[in-house]
């Protein structure tokens, strides 16, 4: 088959996810594989090009074609204009890794990189939640928490491509560290690792499976009237919404867009976000403005409908 298509990658810490798109939005391929242990650059780009290889088979494109453009959206610091992952706590990347150069080199193709919740935002502005609007607040709350900023109609990344780090936003409780290096960023207190570690420390030890209390687990109990995982998941709700409201005052965005597996289904969790939003933010933003807060349409695959809008040109992007 002779046919343009974008090859669209999502690595994350335990998965990474692969789409081969054409130019009219058809899916040819998708495969979910394992990040291989240990997280090694060289590993991770050896499993693409198989992948790769296997999309094109799968497909029935030409083995010798060349996909138009390869885009690679990771949890990290990230450098966009030359390609530079500066840092990836999910992938145990502590030092600069020139991956888009790596994969380029091993391709053929010239490949683009982004910010996973800055690809994110893109997906859910173009193809999700928020179509039809030019102010966005997005913020995937799952392992960790990530953000995305889409302002007057174009992704905000900042000076250096750092901006919309939702999650190190601070302070929230006290005495916790966190993975950035910080103290009592939101991240520590109301992530899915957050809640675990909130329920570890006021459960009773002997209560405890191995010392472990999931989120998910926690979730169940305050479904079924646990009072302290009520508590605990309450007090994320709450902080999550303080965190919001001061994005909203800052911002004035027309959508808030909440992703990730915390989020996920939960409706009344949600919901109690929402609330302590509108009753925090200032009033015209929340009143004179119409403002959405909604769920994401496109997990788990938010940033890959980010990245091919990227690679199609569909995105305003003057940086």
């Amino acid at each position: 088959m002779d046919k343009k298509f974008y090859c669209v990658i999502d690595i994350g810490g335990t998965k990474i996810l692969m789409l081969l798109i054409d130019a009219e939005g058809r899916v040819l391929f998708k495969e979910k594989h394992s990040t291989p242990v240990p997280k090694l650059p060289e590993l991770i780009i050896g499993t693409i090009k198989s992948l790769l290889v296997k999309g094109k088979a799968k497909a029935g494109v030409d083995t010798d074609a060349a996909a138009e453009g390869i885009g690679l959206c990771i949890a990290g610091f990230i450098d966009h204009r030359n390609g530079i992952v500066y840092q990836s706590p999910n992938l145990d990347w502590q030092d600069p890794v020139k991956v888009c150069k790596m994969l380029e080199k091993v391709t053929g193709c010239p490949v683009i990189i982004e910010n996973d919740a800055n690809a994110a935002v893109l997906g859910e502005v173009h193809f999700g939640a928020a179509r039809g609007h030019k102010d966005v607040v997005y913020i995937t709350i799952s392992t960790g928490i990530g953000g995305g900023l889409f302002l007057d109609g174009q992704l905000y990344r900042g000076s250096s491509g750092f901006a919309g780090e939702i999650g190190h936003i601070k302070p929230f409780g006290r005495g916790r560290g966190c993975k950035c290096g910080g103290n009592n960023c939101l991240e520590a207190w109301a992530s899915g690792t957050g809640l675990s570690r909130s329920a570890e420390e006021l459960w009773n030890k002997n209560e405890l499976n191995n010392g472990r209390i999931t989120a998910e687990k926690l979730f169940m109990m305050a479904d079924e009237g646990n009072t302290l995982a009520l508590e605990i998941v309450n007090h994320a709700a709450e902080n999550l919404g303080y965190g919001l409201s001061n994005l909203v005052n800052l911002f004035n965005p027309t959508c808030i867009v909440l992703g990730g597996g915390i989020a996920g289904n939960r409706n009344d969790f949600i919901k109690k976000i929402e609330n302590k939003v509108f009753a925090e933010a200032i009033y015209p933003s929340t009143r004179i403005t119409r403002l959405f807060i909604k769920k994401a349409e496109l997990e788990p695959e938010a940033g890959i409908w980010g990245m091919y809008a990227l690679l199609t040109n569909k995105v305003v992007d003057n940086d």
